[in-house]
């Protein structure tokens, strides 16, 4: 790691988890690594104002830097990355976030971009619909269906269809899924209905817990390391004609 590497590092280290940054000084050392860098880096972009004088949540920010420091993968270092930004207040004891980092720490890289590919087309389907719900409401939400292209989240994004989406089943992010690879549908598909955790475990990846249930109404924005699928609907019917123009 250059010299230059390491003053950035230690900038964000102190901007993100202000006074806790002493506290864990010692222990970070030794996972002070690529991993724990491309964390770090997400979780300093994702601030708002570096300056305001808030600090990390030392529960949240040990369970998150000793975890997302043994990956390389942008996923998490993105999701770890934001939960860590999440967690910052004023005076530091807010350990809401906690629960977040415990179930991103359940989930393999690979269901962890599945998650946030099915939160980023749901987010744009409603806001371009200027769909009308409530995301706290369960069975409100739940009431929607994401369609993607099974072949593009295998071919594209390496997803185990029949492995990841019930990763996310068990970890209450999605309340009902089924995958078609065998083309007995029109198109080989997975589909997932939204729950309000998902919701807002996206909103805390992207440091913008504060307006989780504005979500059907603003653009949560997209990870750069990500690219949005091109295939999706609300129904199948929907993913079919993605398909089609695909195709022409």
């Amino acid at each position: 790691m250059s010299d230059v590497g390491l003053i950035i590092g230690a900038l964000a280290l102190k901007k993100v988890l202000g006074p806790a940054a002493e506290e864990l000084g010692r222990d970070l050392k030794d996972l002070y690594k690529v991993g724990w860098e491309k964390l770090l880096a997400s979780a300093y972009r994702k601030l708002k104002n570096p300056d305001d004088g808030k600090q990390a949540n030392l529960r949240v920010a040990q369970d998150v830097l000793w975890n997302g420091a043994l990956t390389n993968d942008e996923v998490c270092a993105e999701y770890f990355g934001g939960i860590l930004a999440s967690s910052r207040s004023e005076d530091g004891k807010d350990d809401s976030n906690i629960q977040y980092s415990s179930a991103i720490r359940s989930l393999s890289s690979s269901q962890l971009r599945l998650h946030y590919l099915i939160y980023n087309v749901f987010n744009k389907m409603l806001v371009t619909k200027q769909a009308k719900i409530n995301v706290a409401q369960g069975d409100e939400i739940q009431a929607h269906s994401i369609w993607l292209s099974a072949t593009e989240l295998m071919e594209t994004y390496q997803i185990n269809v029949d492995i990841d989406f019930n990763g996310l089943y068990k970890q209450g992010l999605v309340y009902e899924y089924k995958w078609d690879t065998l083309a007995t549908a029109p198109v080989h598909f997975g589909m997932a209905k939204p729950t309000t955790f998902g919701v807002t475990l996206y909103a805390a990846a992207h440091n913008r817990m504060s307006e989780w249930r504005q979500y059907p109404s603003l653009d949560f924005g997209d990870f750069e390391s990500i690219p949005t699928p091109q295939l999706f609907g609300a129904t199948l019917d929907e993913l079919k004609q993605a398909h089609n123009r695909a195709d022409t």
